[in-house]
């Protein structure tokens, strides 16, 4: 049976209607879904951390007020405990930012449907998250900024050195890109951020990590499923990367598997969640969870 020629054009308009009208809902619907949730602001009230920082030694409830206050870890608070009045600043400084109301911008990132959040105080103004206080060659940073369809995969990086302006970091970014050295200052415009440290780290290790790192996983092309089909652990020069994947494969040739669930595709949640790191510091998101 045939349309007439009327026919079959009204059945076509209507058929690239209806898949615009998807496309734009599918646009919209992603957004609401990753911001169903506010930016993170602590419920509980802000105190004075004074009767804390003035002790000789702190004690386990001490590490505890101070993680849920700052953001920060023992091994950055006891680094900026030594570095004397300055330092005392410093932890001022990230309790108050922890405090302080934010908005985000959801700026894209790759084509329509990848976005990540950047800092933003209520008028407008575009920011950086707080400084990172206690960073080491060989930590993991992560943040659930980046989302796609909804879905707040985040990224990850893993730190190869630190000098006062900040250091680098190895990541894997982008579909269509290979994995390369950045800046580690572009993590404070995310609008959380974590970071984290093996809890067997040493300064031979670190040396080591960082560079089989540069020398095996720099340039290597960036594939989505990495892990999920075929081996976990492929050779060096027969794999590609994501970014969670990336620092999961450096960290497994000498041993410790970070994938916290065991699954085939490692996620930043999987590192976020493993029992083998240690929180150094937190921004934007609820300290509780890694409490």
């Amino acid at each position: 049976m045939k349309f007439p020629t009327s026919r079959r054009r009204r059945l076509l308009l209507c058929a690239l209607a209806a898949i615009l009208f998807l496309f734009v809902g599918i646009f919209f619907l992603q957004s609401a879904v990753a911001h169903r949730k506010p930016p993170f602001l602590p419920d509980y009230p802000i105190i004075d951390l004074s009767p804390i920082w003035e002790q000789p030694r702190l004690d386990a409830e001490d590490y505890d007020t101070l993680f849920l206050q700052t953001g920060l870890g023992p091994s950055a608070v006891d680094r900026l405990r030594d570095s004397g009045p300055s330092g005392i600043d410093h932890i001022l400084e990230a309790q108050s930012a922890f405090f302080a109301p934010v908005t985000v911008s959801c700026d894209p990132l790759f084509g329509p449907f990848v976005k990540e959040d950047h800092l933003k105080i209520p008028d407008g103004t575009q920011i950086m998250a707080p400084p990172l206080a206690d960073l080491r060659p060989g930590d993991i940073l992560l943040t659930y900024s980046t989302h796609s369809l909804g879905w707040r995969h985040g990224h990850a990086g893993l730190v190869l050195d630190v000098s006062e302006e900040g250091g680098s970091t190895l990541e894997a970014v982008l579909i269509g890109t290979d994995s390369a050295i950045m800046d580690t200052q572009h993590w404070l415009d995310y609008s959380n951020y974590l970071v984290l440290r093996l809890r067997d780290m040493t300064p031979v290790l670190q040396e080591a990590l960082t560079a089989y790192a540069v020398e095996y996983l720099n340039g290597v092309p960036y594939r989505p499923t990495s892990g999920f089909w075929g081996l976990k652990e492929p050779e060096d020069d027969a794999f590609g990367v994501q970014c969670s994947y990336l620092v999961w494969y450096a960290f497994q040739h000498f041993g410790y598997d970070l994938d916290s669930d065991g699954g085939r595709l490692v996620t930043v949640n999987d590192l976020a969640h493993s029992p083998l790191l240690e929180v150094v510091q937190i921004y934007g998101l609820d300290p509780r969870e890694w409490s």
